[in-house]
């Protein structure tokens, strides 16, 4: 086989890829649900759907939905309502896929805007999940969903450092319902006016990881009346948490504590108590 090649062809040019902000967001302890629950199908899409399906449900003497299925369709129901809020002042993208999320952008000030409110929101409804954020490459490559009758073919093709960074962010190995703060983008918080109530340092036992991840967001920023119902929704989920997973409810538990202490609330005397004042 002869391979001709044309000598006076010029020199491809290597597109230069700028640098984005990419949080990653991902359900904690999702596998052992999915393990421990039965699959429903029918449970999950109605519990996902309008609320006279859930309604219609209970009634009809069908089974209540199960953990799995509570928190899988929580998890995205919250997040589209989340997305879909956010991004009337914020321009990004996002991509999930089962109990986990991508969402990108180019402005710092947008990708803490989305997240924060989503942990909020997540607190709120129930759902226990960790997020990390970071500096780098972002390139979606192609997304394609072929279904026929009985087979589908479908594909997420995208890739970067952002996205390493961010998933590395996320399973650092500090516990609890976070956002942690790749080293990646250290420097771009430093240019925020004021970011000393929006940034904290993780306790010296937690710093010591891998990644170098040494500092959160902090997410806590409630009316009282959100603040009160996030709290209680908290200590449901960590009474009703198996035995394994309870450090990271320990561990969320003192990092509100140190986020409510840096907006400036009084500490919280009891970590288990159900109510919180302010």
């Amino acid at each position: 086989m002869n391979i001709f090649i044309n000598k006076n062809r010029k020199e491809l040019k290597v597109k230069k890829v700028k640098n984005k902000i990419v949080l990653f967001l991902d359900v904690l302890g999702f596998a052992d649900l999915t393990v421990k629950n039965k699959l429903d199908i029918d449970a999950i899409k109605d519990a996902g759907g309008p609320m006279h399906k859930r309604i219609n449900r209970i009634f009809t003497g069908n089974n209540i939905p199960n953990k799995l299925t509570e928190t899988f369709a929580s998890f995205h129901s919250t997040l589209e309502g989340g997305l879909d809020l956010t991004r009337l002042h914020c321009d990004f993208t996002s991509i999930t896929f089962s109990d986990s999320a991508f969402i990108v952008t180019n402005n710092l000030n947008d990708a803490v805007t989305a997240i924060n409110y989503l942990m909020q929101r997540f607190l709120i409804c129930g759902v226990p999940v960790r997020a990390g954020i970071a500096l780098g490459t972002f390139e979606a490559i192609r997304f394609k969903s072929d279904i026929k009758s009985e087979s589908g073919e479908h594909a997420s093709q995208f890739l970067g450092t952002g996205v390493v960074n961010a998933c590395r962010a996320e399973s650092c190995s500090i516990k609890g319902m976070r956002i942690f703060i790749h080293p990646s983008i250290g420097k771009l918080f430093k240019k925020i006016p004021n970011n000393k109530s929006l940034l904290k340092d993780c306790d010296n036992t937690e710093i010591n990881n891998s990644i170098g991840v040494k500092k959160e967001l902090n997410y806590w920023d409630y009316n009282v009346t959100d603040e009160k119902t996030a709290w209680r929704m908290f200590q449901k989920m960590w009474k009703e948490a198996p035995e394994e997973s309870k450090k990271h409810y320990l561990a969320t538990a003192n990092a509100i504590q140190k986020m409510r202490i840096a907006k400036g609330y009084d500490p919280i005397k009891n970590l288990n108590r159900v109510s919180i004042l302010r």
